[in-house]
Order: structure tokens, then C-alpha cells, then sequence
């Protein structure tokens, strides 16, 4: 199972690619619109993605973080990120998004500091012309087990919201519609909510495969487009992440059997490494 360094580098160039497809561009423009209005006219507002694990949400914020778009109202390090632990709170929500600005001595909050470190944050934002604040994960306030958490949380929202009138973006899994039956100070101030849902076996998952062997001049992945498109959908259940680690395995394994094209085998194989031999899940491929 050991790879050889050429297998390597073109598993990481398949890592890397981009496919903005029909719904992650419709994110991608609801999300700018969200930041141009709300910046231009400095009132508090956001937007919700809502998407299962795996579909690309993570990647939806690193492409508006590193501006793949160019929109000419988003500058360079204008974006701010934190990501939501299991078991959040304000200390580290803070924590995460004054990490931004890569302080030399990185403030640390407690709950007995969080007032005053909620000013210097604030004041970070103002002062470093920020755009955009991403809550990645953001779900797991509304599963917090005790309710103060959900309150105190939610509450920090919208006092950052009004301080700064910075546009915040939140995301996570499908139990984030909850924000809609949340507290309305909040609603109504991230009322677009943007789903981002996994792939149905239809054109648009074809055109996904059909991206990736476009995008891969080491391998012949063809007949992922054509023959194998309905197997390898069962395999991944239509998600992005699970799609790119069998495109990445199976295309590593023909190149390091020397064969130009992925067949069935290869696909195989590289079922069983990505899911492991005890998996409960069906091998299409077998």
C-alpha cells in the first residue's frame, strides 16, 4: 500500500482542484451578494449554508477567504474564520477568530475576560477593514446540551453583529435550519439561508466526473464518467469529499500499475482502502 512519489503528485494535484459546479456557484454568488450589500450600506447581515458533512462547505468559505472570485469589494485578508468546536463557547469562538490577525502574543479568553476581549476583537475588525466573519460549524450551538451555552452563544452573535456591522457568514450541517426558529434578533439579521445539498445521479454528477477527468492528464478517468458514473455514486453516496478520495486512491493505484486507464479493479481497490475492510457499506465495484 506503499505509493510511489509520482502516484503521490498527482494524488495532490487532484486534491487540489476546484470544481465550482451549478449550486456551489449559486453559493458563491448569494454569499458575495451578502457581502457587498452588507459592507456598502453597514447595516448587520449574513447568510446561512446549510449541507451535509462532506459537501463542501469548508472549501465554500476557503474560496470566498482566498477571493477565487475577485470581487473587487473583498480585499486581500479582509475575510476572518473560526470553527465551531463539539462543545462551543464564547471563549473559543473568540479564541479562533482573534487568531486571525496572528497576534505575537495571542490573547487567550476566559470567561471572567471575555468582555474585554470581545472589545478587542471588535476593535481588530474596525481597524483591519474586515469584510466577512465565516462561524464554520456553527450547528453545534443549536446541539449544545445546555441551554445557557446555545444562549450565551447566539446573544455574542448578534452583539458582534451590531458593534462591527461586519457581514458574518454561518455554516454547517442541515441541523443549522434551526436558526430559522431561533431568536429573531438573530433571523433577521442572517435571513438568506443557501443549501448546498450532496449530488443526485443526474447530468450534474456527470458533468462532476466528467471535471475531474478533464482535470487529470496523468490517468485516463474516462470511464468514471460513462460506465462506472452509477457505481461510483452508490459508493459515495453523491458527497464531494468521499468522490475525491476514490478519484485520488483509484487514480494512484493505475498509475503505480503502470496501466493508463482507472478500470473496475483499480475502483475496487480503492473502495476497499478508503472505507476500510470491515465496512458495512457495499463494494459496488465487486
Amino acid at each position: 500500500m506503499i505509493y510511489s512519489e509520482r502516484a503521490l503528485h498527482a494524488g495532490s494535484r487532484i486534491a487540489g482542484i476546484r470544481i465550482h459546479h451549478t449550486r456551489f456557484k449559486e453559493a458563491l454568488e448569494g454569499i458575495g451578494r451578502v457581502v457587498q450589500l452588507g459592507n456598502y450600506f453597514r447595516h448587520p447581515v449574513g447568510v446561512s449554508i446549510i449541507a451535509p458533512a462532506g459537501s463542501g462547505k469548508t472549501l465554500l468559505i476557503d474560496s470566498v477567504q482566498t477571493n477565487v472570485c475577485e470581487w473587487p469589494f473583498l480585499s486581500p485578508n479582509s475575510v476572518i474564520v473560526a470553527s465551531l468546536k463539539e462543545a462551543p463557547t464564547v471563549s473559543q469562538i473568540q479564541d479562533d477568530l482573534l487568531a486571525n490577525f496572528n497576534y505575537a502574543i495571542p490573547p487567550r479568553s476566559r470567561p471572567r475576560t471575555n468582555a474585554a476581549l470581545f472589545n478587542v476583537l471588535a476593535d481588530a475588525i474596525e481597524q483591519h477593514d474586515i469584510r466577512l466573519i465565516a462561524l464554520d460549524e456553527f450547528q453545534h450551538v443549536f446541539l449544545a446540551r445546555k441551554v445557557e451555552v446555545h444562549a450565551a452563544i447566539i446573544d455574542w452573535t448578534k452583539r458582534l453583529m451590531s458593534r462591527t456591522a461586519c457581514p458574518v457568514l454561518l455554516s454547517g450541517t442541515e441541523t443549522l435550519k434551526s436558526i430559522e426558529r431561533a431568536d429573531p434578533q438573530l433571523s433577521t439579521r442572517i435571513p438568506t439561508v443557501i443549501t448546498l445539498p450532496a449530488f443526485g445521479n443526474d447530468e450534474d454528477w456527470r458533468g462532476i466526473l466528467q471535471a475531474f477527468a478533464s482535470a487529470v492528464p496523468e490517468v485516463d478517468l474516462s470511464s468514471l464518467c460513462t460506465e462506472y458514473a452509477t457505481a461510483i455514486f452508490k459508493a459515495t453516496k453523491g458527497t464531494m469529499r468521499l468522490l475525491k478520495s476514490l478519484v485520488i486512491e483509484s487514480s494512484m493505484i493505475a498509475i503505480d500499475k503502470s496501466e493508463r486507464e482507472v478500470n473496475k479493479n483499480h475502483l475496487g481497490l480503492a473502495f476497499r482502502r478508503v472505507f476500510g475492510a470491515d465496512t458495512s457499506s457495499v463494494n459496488p465495484f465487486e
